[in-house]
């Protein structure tokens, strides 16, 4: 299991994280035709989904990393303020490379930056979270219609399928909420890869994935309906899987729509179907 007792840990990778070797030795992967490919998607650092925030100078991607470790260990909190000149005497560097990287998030919608206010850290309330879900889940449902229809473009693909799924399946109620939902962004890199569409990874950078996520397990029980998250993901996996992206499209739909359902309150038992407005 992952030795992570921090999101931050489990984000990057910083000591006391992911024992990654342990972790990739834990699976059956004796039927994988790319064990690479089972170490690149335990790697919960995500150093490919970052790389494009980089400036190329050392101090703003410095001051950039300690505030988005900071945002997910829980340092920085939604409406709190982030001072300047502050981070630059913690990390020993001028107070322009850290005003860079405040713009910087603020484009990312990480940063509310307000006349004579300076930079907050934005919150998000439930029907935010619940619009960004709908956005984000729109492009995921692109990726697993494409993974069905390529899915038999290349040997591996099943293989590197069946293994995100197994981290679907193994962490299911083991993990940290947020931790979990980087277990399943994983899974979506890996249908991504099928389809062959890497350009949805950039995506989901780019609808800040990271950091509307934090605030996810405030609406949704997620290690409660650990069960509910392996069937949805699992279903989802057979469609692809026999190369049918309607039902593939069909079975993430009714994921779509589950998730939004306890986003908005809603507490399905899950020993009966859940039927969309019921």
């Amino acid at each position: 299991m992952l030795s992570c007792s921090s999101r931050v840990c489990c984000l990057f990778g910083i000591s006391g994280g992911i024992d990654v070797v342990g972790k990739i030795e834990s699976y059956n992967i004796e039927s994988s035709q790319n064990r690479a490919h089972m170490s690149a998607i335990t790697d919960f650092s995500f150093p490919e989904m970052f790389a494009s925030l980089n400036t190329g100078r050392d101090s703003s991607d410095r001051v950039l990393k300690t505030i988005i470790e900071g945002l997910l260990a829980g340092r920085f909190q939604p409406g709190q303020r982030v001072v300047a000149r502050q981070l630059a005497e913690e990390l020993g560097v001028s107070i322009v490379p850290v005003r860079e990287a405040i713009h910087i998030l603020a484009g990312e919608g990480v940063v509310d930056l307000t006349a004579r206010k300076g930079a907050r850290i934005r919150g998000m309330d439930r029907d935010e979270v619940a619009a960004w879900w709908r956005i984000m889940s729109a492009t995921a449902k692109l990726g697993v219609g494409f993974a069905a229809r390529r899915i038999n473009r290349r040997e591996d693909n099943i293989a590197k399928l069946n293994d995100a799924m197994e981290l679907v399946r193994e962490n299911a109620g083991a993990l940290e909420p947020f931790q979990y939902l980087m277990v399943l962004l994983r899974y979506h890199m890996s249908v991504h890869d099928v389809a062959e569409m890497p350009q949805l990874n950039e995506a989901s950078r780019r609808l800040g994935f990271f950091f509307w996520a934090i605030f996810f397990p405030a609406y949704i029980p997620v290690r409660e309906y650990g069960e509910m998250y392996i069937r949805n993901h699992q279903r989802v996996t057979d469609a692809i899987v026999n190369g049918d992206p309607v039902a593939a499209e069909a079975a993430y739909q009714y994921h779509i729509d589950w998730t939004v359902a306890l986003i908005e309150g809603q507490r399905p038992d899950m020993s009966q179907p859940w039927i969309h407005g019921s």
